[in-house]
């Protein structure tokens, strides 16, 4: 089915909203921006939902006053493209807003007044593009590449524009390699993972072997542990801390710097520990444990019922276990968190607000420019 409509505006993951006056549908568009007027197709895509489906767009009559032509020669409409960049169709500042529209949306989803929380503008890239300092590819032995979203097929490419001149370097010599009988996909799957990053060299390029996590922006990930210094540095008492997602210890050791008496760090991955340990920060005592076990805050509560302070920096699916977390943290003042999702945040957030705690300063980054990522640092102090 085809219908002509107009770009309303964007849904949670970023894709373009149009309704459809037919049938009083509304669909979600790949590569479309709002404002954008056009004649769209409907498409054949799973989504259980009587009020949504998907569609493409066949014919752009009306270009948005924010699109742009992609810088990337591998992004555009095809169903073959490359599809990690989705927003370089508009400019910059249209991205920046639509961004803070996401958070905005999702903390007024749970219960906030946002009007209340004095959300400001996002801290922006200081590179567009070239800041990238880690990726992963997919190969099945001949070609190489990201996965599309639209064909879940691999999309080869020689060049990756926003990653930085050592993991283009990466790449090209990952490409050079090819083919490789090494590489080829198992029954199982339809390809194998390479995972590049900046602090690798070449000779430790490998398959189906995952690096340990880092932040993706590195001039980003810099300013936001210079927030979390600042903010430690205003906490007068900051006690006894615990972290929670530790990692290898990428804000660990700004917690370090700090007047805090000690610091119990957890993390889930047990190689991402003993790097941490391998650090021999002062204060610090790294601890493996699953985080996301039902009872994990009931098995922690001996060691962290003293805290004054939390610091968290979750992956996407946030804290996510609530059931019994602050009988177990019965002596926090202060919780500082950083998140890479606006959905997780808002229910965590909504879960701190129901137990007396308010948000004292939200301070919102842009790690990954062209892409619906927001990053999201806020104080919590008890009400």
């Amino acid at each position: 089915m085809k219908f002509k409509g107009t770009i309303t505006h964007l849904s949670q993951k970023g894709l373009g909203v149009v309704k459809n006056i037919q049938n009083n549908i509304s669909y979600f568009v790949y590569g479309t921006w709002p404002g954008d007027s056009g004649e769209f197709e409907v498409i054949d895509k799973p989504l259980n939902n009587k009020k949504f489906a998907y569609a493409k767009l066949l014919h752009l009559t009306q270009p948005s006053a924010y699109r742009q032509i992609p810088a990337c020669p591998y992004a555009s409409l095809e169903e073959n493209a490359c599809t990690g960049c989705p927003w370089m169709i508009a400019d910059y500042t249209s991205q920046l807003e639509q961004k803070r529209s996401r958070f905005v949306y999702a903390m007024k989803r749970v219960g906030f007044d946002t009007a209340s929380l004095a959300i400001g503008s996002i801290h922006p890239a200081p590179q567009l593009y070239g800041y990238r300092n880690r990726c992963q590819v997919k190969t099945d032995g001949v070609k190489l590449g990201f996965v599309s979203e639209n064909s879940y097929q691999i999309v080869p490419i020689n060049d990756c524009m926003v990653l930085n001149e050592k993991c283009r370097n990466l790449l090209k010599i990952t490409r050079q390699s090819l083919p490789n009988s090494a590489w080829h996909a198992d029954s199982g799957h339809n390809w194998q993972l390479i995972e590049l990053d900046d602090d690798m060299q070449a000779d430790e390029i490998r398959s189906n072997q995952k690096r340990p996590f880092k932040q993706g922006n590195t001039a980003q990930n810099e300013w936001m542990q210079a927030w979390l210094r600042e903010k430690l540095a205003n906490n007068p008492q900051p006690g006894k801390v615990v972290e929670l997602f530790c990692g290898s210890g990428n804000f660990t050791q700004i917690i370090a710097e700090s007047d805090c008496t000690a610091i119990i760090a957890y993390e889930s991955e047990a190689g991402a520990i003993q790097a941490l340990k391998a650090r021999n920060l002062a204060k610090v005592m790294p601890q493996t444990v699953d985080l996301f076990d039902p009872v994990v805050w009931k098995k922690l509560k001996k060691n962290v019922s003293d805290a004054e302070t939390l610091v968290l920096d979750p992956p996407r699916a946030g804290l996510k276990k609530h059931q019994g977390f602050f009988t177990s943290f019965i002596a926090l003042k202060n919780i500082y968190y950083i998140s890479c999702n606006p959905e997780t945040f808002a229910r965590d957030a909504w879960f701190f607000s129901q137990n007396g705690w308010t948000i004292s300063d939200i301070q919102l980054v842009d790690l990954f420019p062209h892409t619906p990522h927001v990053e999201a640092l806020a104080v919590f102090t008890k009400a």
